[in-house]
Protein backbone atom coordinates (compact mmCIF):
# COMPACT_ATOMS: atom_id res chain seq x y z
CA UNK A 1 0.00 0.00 0.00
CA UNK A 2 2.72 2.43 1.10
CA UNK A 3 4.37 2.11 -2.62
CA UNK A 4 0.95 2.76 -4.31
CA UNK A 5 0.30 5.73 -2.16
CA UNK A 6 3.76 6.68 -3.16
CA UNK A 7 3.32 6.23 -7.16
CA UNK A 8 0.06 7.99 -6.62
CA UNK A 9 1.15 11.02 -4.71
CA UNK A 10 4.23 11.63 -7.54
CA UNK A 11 1.91 11.16 -10.08
CA UNK A 12 -0.60 14.12 -8.61
CA UNK A 13 2.46 15.88 -7.60
CA UNK A 14 3.75 15.96 -11.34
CA UNK A 15 0.09 16.93 -12.43
CA UNK A 16 0.22 19.54 -9.85
CA UNK A 17 3.73 21.53 -12.03
CA UNK A 18 2.39 20.92 -14.96
CA UNK A 19 -0.93 23.46 -14.00
CA UNK A 20 1.36 25.56 -12.28
CA UNK A 21 3.44 25.48 -15.31
CA UNK A 22 1.04 26.27 -17.51
CA UNK A 23 -0.57 28.82 -15.32
CA UNK A 24 2.83 30.46 -15.50
CA UNK A 25 3.49 30.24 -19.30
CA UNK A 26 0.15 31.91 -19.86
CA UNK A 27 0.28 34.86 -17.44
CA UNK A 28 0.67 37.60 -20.27
CA UNK A 29 -1.94 36.74 -22.69
CA UNK A 30 -3.09 39.95 -24.07
CA UNK A 31 -6.80 38.27 -24.77
CA UNK A 32 -8.69 39.14 -21.65
CA UNK A 33 -11.53 36.74 -22.05
CA UNK A 34 -8.26 34.09 -22.49
CA UNK A 35 -6.30 35.18 -19.60
CA UNK A 36 -7.40 32.97 -16.17
CA UNK A 37 -3.74 32.33 -14.89
CA UNK A 38 -4.35 34.32 -12.03
CA UNK A 39 -7.65 31.82 -11.27
CA UNK A 40 -5.98 28.58 -12.47
CA UNK A 41 -3.12 29.54 -10.00
CA UNK A 42 -5.16 29.44 -6.79
CA UNK A 43 -6.74 27.05 -8.35
CA UNK A 44 -3.84 25.22 -8.24
CA UNK A 45 -3.12 26.14 -4.87
CA UNK A 46 -6.35 25.47 -3.37
CA UNK A 47 -6.21 21.61 -4.77
CA UNK A 48 -2.45 21.69 -3.18
CA UNK A 49 -3.12 22.99 0.35
CA UNK A 50 -6.27 20.88 0.40
CA UNK A 51 -4.64 17.34 -0.53
CA UNK A 52 -2.48 17.82 1.80
CA UNK A 53 -4.74 18.48 4.64
CA UNK A 54 -6.62 15.58 3.12
CA UNK A 55 -3.89 13.58 3.20
CA UNK A 56 -3.06 14.90 6.86
CA UNK A 57 -6.11 13.95 8.17
CA UNK A 58 -6.71 10.74 5.97
CA UNK A 59 -3.68 9.29 8.23
CA UNK A 60 -4.49 10.80 11.83
CA UNK A 61 -7.87 8.78 11.69
CA UNK A 62 -7.14 5.54 9.79
CA UNK A 63 -8.76 3.97 13.27
CA UNK A 64 -12.40 5.13 12.39
CA UNK A 65 -12.94 4.92 8.93
CA UNK A 66 -16.13 6.45 8.99
CA UNK A 67 -14.79 9.87 10.18
CA UNK A 68 -11.91 9.06 7.45
CA UNK A 69 -14.54 9.06 4.93
CA UNK A 70 -16.50 11.98 6.04
CA UNK A 71 -13.73 14.30 6.25
CA UNK A 72 -12.10 13.14 2.83
CA UNK A 73 -15.21 13.32 1.05
CA UNK A 74 -15.37 17.03 2.78
CA UNK A 75 -12.21 17.58 1.24
CA UNK A 76 -13.20 16.67 -2.11
CA UNK A 77 -16.12 18.18 -2.16
CA UNK A 78 -14.69 21.81 -0.96
CA UNK A 79 -11.92 21.50 -2.99
CA UNK A 80 -14.06 20.85 -6.65
CA UNK A 81 -16.40 23.42 -5.43
CA UNK A 82 -14.17 26.04 -4.90
CA UNK A 83 -11.85 25.09 -8.27
CA UNK A 84 -15.12 25.53 -10.36
CA UNK A 85 -16.18 28.76 -8.19
CA UNK A 86 -12.66 30.08 -8.89
CA UNK A 87 -12.39 29.06 -12.73
CA UNK A 88 -16.09 29.60 -13.97
CA UNK A 89 -17.83 32.30 -11.27
CA UNK A 90 -15.33 35.51 -12.90
CA UNK A 91 -16.61 34.85 -15.87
Amino acid sequence: MTIWLGIVYAYKGLLMLFGCFLAWETRNVSIPALNDSKYIGMSVYNVGIMCIIGAAVSFLTRDQPNVQFCIVALVIIFCSTITLCLVFVPK
